[in-house]
Parts: structure tokens; C-alpha cells; sequence
């Protein structure tokens, strides 16, 4: 009687607080690496990392959480790593490690193969001490508007803001950056999406006294589990880069891939080996 009293008395005293939940996932991959431009051209690769997201949401429908990876628990805490945010009706407020504004909102050049040598892109120009404290977005009906701002400082103070719209596998963004210093960043980019190829391209314009332009492409294909992927893209420094990549999908969260990118006036890279979610 006394057990089924105070399991009574928890329910009603926990039917008005807010259901909370801490999730972990990571990745993980391992490989061979070969870069012509190192001492050691060829050379063995591997990562794991661990990511916590925490999510909550209060008694009036507002959802709340955070993420952070553990390899960054302390800069997390610090928050130079990791985000928090609330979302509701008014949208979603990101603060932390967060995307800009312009970021948030266009279509990222993808990955090619598993493994490092694979990376995507990042669209910002703004420098690093100028990265994105604050984020908010806004979406409806395949409409997306996001903006963003740096850390207050006595320096120069970064924005950004951007726009989407996607409507049955197509879509167009168009995003402007402001690091307050002289530096100013339009990006357009676009997505194309028929079954089983998906294109994205982009093109940018820096201008800090001079202008620099920068263009990039993906086309990514699906054959059951196969993956096929080609990147092509000038740099702002006009630079061209070309990759390409293969991936077998092993099921359960694996995957075998390849992947050769070169760089004009710069290394040829490539990679084999195997990549892990969880």
C-alpha cells in the first residue's frame, strides 16, 4: 500500500513539469589516407567522436535543448563549442556554435567518399573571430528565413542574413554576410532533385576592396546501395578544385568509400576506407 501510495504521489507531482530527454550518437571512421604534398604520403586515418543532444519541452508546447560533442565538453561550457536553443511558433533561437545566417540556409556542397579528405563546404568569408554567437530561424511553407550575429566585441561586429525556398526537390537560397570590418559576402545556391541524381551549385562574391568570386557544384547519384559523387569548385583565391567519390552501403550504419580531390597549385589528395554512425 505504501509502494502503490507514493507512486501515486509521483505521478501527480510530475503530471505539470516538462518531459526531458538526453540522447547520445557519434561517428567513427578508419582508413588510408594519401596527400602528395606531405613527407609521408600515404598514412593511416582514424576518428571517433560522441555527440549529446539534450531536448526538453515546457508545459506551454515550447521545445528547448542543446548538443555538443565530448571531444568539445569543456569549450562547450565554456561557449566557444556546442549550442543551446528554444523553439516555438516564433520560430527557433540558437546561441553558441551555431551556423550564420547565410550558412543556415543554403544548399552545402556534400561530401565526397567516407572519409577525411571528404569534407564539404563551408560557404561563410567571415574570419574566425567573427563566427556566429546567435542564430534564429524561421520556416513555412518551404520557406526559410535565418539570421545571425557575432559575439558582442569592441572590434568589428559580424551578420548575416539569409533566405530559402524548396518546393518538390527544388529550391533556391540566396544569402548576404557583413563581418564589419570591410568584408562583405553574397552567396546564391540552388538545389536540382530527380530521382536518383540530386545537383546542388553555388556561386559567391566577396568583395574587401577587391572583389573574389568563388563556384562550386555536386552531383551526387543513388544506386540502391551504391553512392556516386562529383564535386567541382573555384575557390575565392581562383583556385579549381575536383573530386570525386564512391560509397557501398554496408547497412546498420556502415559504410565503404573512396574519394580523390585535386587542387590547383595545391595537393592531390585521396582516401579508402570505412565510416560508422550510431
Amino acid at each position: 500500500m505504501k509502494k502503490l501510495l507514493l507512486a501515486s504521489t509521483a505521478l501527480v507531482m510530475s503530471a505539470g513539469v516538462a518531459a526531458a530527454d538526453v540522447a547520445l550518437s557519434g561517428d567513427a571512421w578508419m582508413g588510408l589516407g594519401y596527400d602528395d604534398t606531405a613527407a609521408d604520403e600515404v598514412r593511416m586515418i582514424s576518428r571517433a567522436r560522441v555527440t549529446f543532444t539534450l531536448s526538453g519541452e515546457t508545459s506551454t508546447g515550447l521545445a528547448f535543448g542543446a548538443s555538443f560533442r565530448a571531444d568539445n565538453a569543456g569549450a562547450a561550457a565554456g561557449g566557444t563549442a556546442g549550442s543551446v536553443f528554444i523553439e516555438g511558433e516564433f520560430g527557433k533561437l540558437s546561441m553558441g556554435d551555431v551556423s550564420s545566417g547565410l550558412e543556415a540556409t543554403w544548399f552545402r556542397t556534400r561530401h565526397i567518399g567516407v572519409l577525411e579528405n571528404a569534407g564539404g563546404s563551408r560557404a561563410t568569408a567571415l574570419g574566425a573571430g567573427n563566427l556566429p554567437a546567435a542564430l534564429y530561424e524561421y520556416s513555412i511553407d518551404g520557406f526559410k528565413f535565418a539570421v545571425s550575429a557575432g559575439q558582442f566585441a569592441s572590434g568589428a561586429q559580424s551578420y548575416a542574413v539569409g533566405a530559402s525556398y524548396t518546393m518538390d526537390g527544388y529550391g533556391i537560397a540566396l544569402g548576404y554576410e557583413n563581418d564589419g570590418g570591410g568584408n562583405e559576402h553574397i552567396l546564391v545556391s540552388g538545389q536540382v532533385n530527380f530521382d536518383p541524381v540530386s545537383i546542388r551549385a553555388f556561386a559567391g562574391q566577396l568583395r574587401n576592396g577587391a572583389t573574389q568570386e568563388q563556384y562550386g557544384i555536386d552531383i551526387h547519384a543513388s544506386f540502391d546501395d551504391i553512392g556516386v559523387q562529383l564535386r567541382a569548385k573555384e575557390d575565392f583565391a581562383g583556385n579549381t578544385h575536383i573530386g570525386a567519390g564512391v560509397t557501398y552501403d554496408l547497412g546498420g550504419g556502415a559504410m565503404l568509400g573512396a574519394s580523390v580531390n585535386d587542387v590547383q597549385n595545391g595537393a592531390t589528395t585521396a582516401d579508402i576506407g570505412l565510416s560508422f554512425s550510431f
